[in-house]
């Protein structure tokens, strides 16, 4: 059986890459035998769950500096790890480094198309990617595996409650708050769509420019009067879920590496989504409800479009009930493990 599988993030980022490494190795180490460790820089001890080993790296240091690499081939050949999982370009590299000096089972995943060619990712015993886009370009074979959320938990009392008009339609953007995910693009969006309102859920270093944003506007032409009142800011501390069905529509503006967490999270919720086809929405989307650009303009007539089209239920029902089959930490997790067995087939869960 599987017994210890250790996990590599060399990145510099918090986002979708880093929470599918907390993600997955938490419901490892929940509902395997296996001792589970992750690898990576010090950042990241509080994003992971107390059961995990955690082993503080300096991994900002380049890929070729001799001393990262050789302390990595030490952690591994220390830890005697079965199973050792990269994620992401950087870590890829950096086990390929480490091969002639261990010989624990390598396996990568390939997160976004900025990742290393097939003359290296063939090096490995395993190859996984969250969508088929994503190795497009690739010979390789590859265990698609699309990223998982974990189903959320009922609401709690101390969760704020909602009160929108149902006359109004009503968007979410849920992100964090930073010049790159174009939150400023879609504010000056709505200010095109009368009578529409917008949920800006997260914080960040941006949210108070942007609350100058929507109070300027506000105040520059009668016709926009209420748009204070139409745009409103929540924490990041609410449960998404009860925000995305409070909303008409999912709008995720900037573009993306990988697959946007919050696209999956709207799907899950049976919320239809609007979002930028850079990355790998357009493995997920219809083609009208993908976003071309960040201009004002093209926003708000994709919004329109979608919010004025009859059949927007109807074209998504197909992606819920696949959202719901596969889209899910749980299947996620289970489908990982397989190709951990598939490399050591004497282990079960």
């Amino acid at each position: 059986m599987i017994q210890s599988i250790c996990h590599l993030i060399a990145s510099r980022e918090h986002g979708g890459m880093e929470k599918h490494v907390a993600d997955l190795s938490r419901w490892q180490a929940c509902n395997t035998d296996a001792q589970v460790a992750v690898i990576a820089h010090p950042r990241y001890l509080q994003t992971l769950d107390e059961r995990i080993q955690f082993i503080p790296l300096n991994t900002d240091r380049s890929r070729h500096h001799p001393n990262l690499v050789w302390r990595l081939a030490n952690l591994i050949r220390k830890g005697e790890y079965q199973i050792v999982h990269g994620h992401g370009s950087k870590s890829a590299q950096l086990l390929a480094a480490v091969q002639p000096y261990t010989e624990t089972r390598q396996i990568i995943t390939r997160h976004n198309v900025r990742h290393p060619r097939d003359k290296l990712a063939s090096a490995f015993d395993a190859r996984i990617a969250i969508s088929e886009n994503t190795v497009a370009n690739s010979k390789l074979d590859w265990n698609i595996i699309p990223n998982g959320v974990e189903l959320p938990a009922a609401p709690s009392e101390s969760t704020p409650q909602l009160s929108l008009s149902a006359e109004q339609p009503t968007l979410l953007v849920a992100s964090r708050l930073i010049k790159a995910r174009a939150v400023d693009k879609l504010i000056d969006a709505v200010a095109l769509l009368p009578g529409t309102r917008l949920m800006i859920l997260g914080e960040g270093p941006e949210k108070e420019n942007l609350q100058q944003q929507v109070r300027n506007l506000s105040s520059s032409k009668p016709a926009l009067a209420d748009f204070a009142q139409r745009v409103e800011f929540f924490s990041g501390n609410g449960i998404v879920a009860q925000f995305m069905e409070a909303a008409d529509l999912v709008v995720i503006p900037a573009e993306a590496e990988g697959t946007p967490y919050t696209l999956i999270e709207a799907l899950l919720q049976r919320t239809p989504v609007l979002a930028n086809r850079a990355g790998n929405a357009i493995d997920y989307l219809p083609e009208k409800y993908l976003l071309d650009t960040t201009d004002p303009d093209h926003l708000a007539e994709k919004i329109r479009g979608a919010l004025q089209n009859p059949t927007l239920s109807t074209d998504f029902s197909a992606l819920y009930d696949r959202a719901a089959n596969s889209f899910t930490l749980d299947s996620m997790a289970k489908a990982t493990w397989q190709v951990y067995t598939q490399l050591l087939p004497e282990a079960i869960i």
